[in-house]
């Protein structure tokens, strides 16, 4: 039975991805880790200057890229896009792509990809600030930023958002009966309880809650908890 955890993105081994260079990626979920076929891999990359991702297609499996800091283009099915921090890049399956830093800061980004439950879509960039804040149900002091589902753009694979849950806020206990989630958490620090264990996290540290665990989170500090979140697949009660 799959189980919750949390991972440091450099507790993880580090690895050039296939057909990157002058790139190192940390994967902090894939089947093995979660016991779960919901994704093929949730990591963090990382291209450097002179680097890129040459030319690949992953056929039905779809990539949703949270970019986290430094900027960069890619080049999808021949076009051009470009992408700084707070963008998301949805690259969906069947799509020859490619990527590139620009300038000589690092680029750094958030990778999921997953086939499950795979629908085709076209590629878009989307920052978070073009994205309507909603209230996340079961949860206190908290906002939302739904970026993919499948009724703005996305497929039934993926489900990304970012969440904050301000200084005294917390999510209460919730059961995700059709999906696993992973948080990472982008800055401050709290704790979950999944059936019952608590799991401590701080910046840089992924939670994997299965789904079917019961799972509540909690703040700690004076922080705003602030979290790029997925699913996969996506929720019953976010598709179209």
């Amino acid at each position: 039975m799959a189980k919750a955890y949390v991972k440091n993105v450099y507790d993880c081994p580090a690895a050039q991805p296939a057909r990157h260079l002058n790139a190192h990626a940390w994967c902090m979920a894939n089947p093995v880790m979660m016991d779960s076929d919901s994704f093929n891999f949730f990591s963090i990359c990382e291209i450097r200057f002179g680097g890129a991702a040459i030319l690949d297609n992953h056929k039905n499996a779809d990539h949703c890229y949270f970019i986290l800091s430094g900027k960069g283009y890619s080049i999808i099915n021949g076009k051009r896009y470009e992408y700084k921090p707070g963008d998301v890049m949805w690259i969906p399956g069947n799509s020859d792509h490619e990527m590139y830093p620009i300038g000589i800061e690092t680029l750094r980004f958030l990778v999921t990809l997953t086939p499950k439950d795979f629908n085709q879509t076209e590629p878009f960039i989307r920052n978070i600030k073009e994205v309507s804040p909603v209230v996340p149900p079961k949860h206190n002091n908290s906002v939302a930023y739904p970026i993919v589902t499948p009724k703005n753009g996305g497929s039934n694979t993926i489900e990304f958002n970012v969440t904050e849950i301000r200084p005294g806020g917390y999510s209460e206990q919730d059961v995700n009966e059709d999906a696993d989630r992973i948080c990472f958490m982008i800055s401050g620090s709290g704790y979950a309880l999944c059936d019952g264990e608590r799991l401590d996290f701080g910046p840089n540290d992924a939670l994997y809650i299965p789904k079917g665990a019961k799972h509540e989170i909690y703040v700690e500090g004076e922080e705003t908890l602030r979290m790029a979140v997925t699913y996969g697949p996506v929720r019953m009660a976010m598709r179209g």
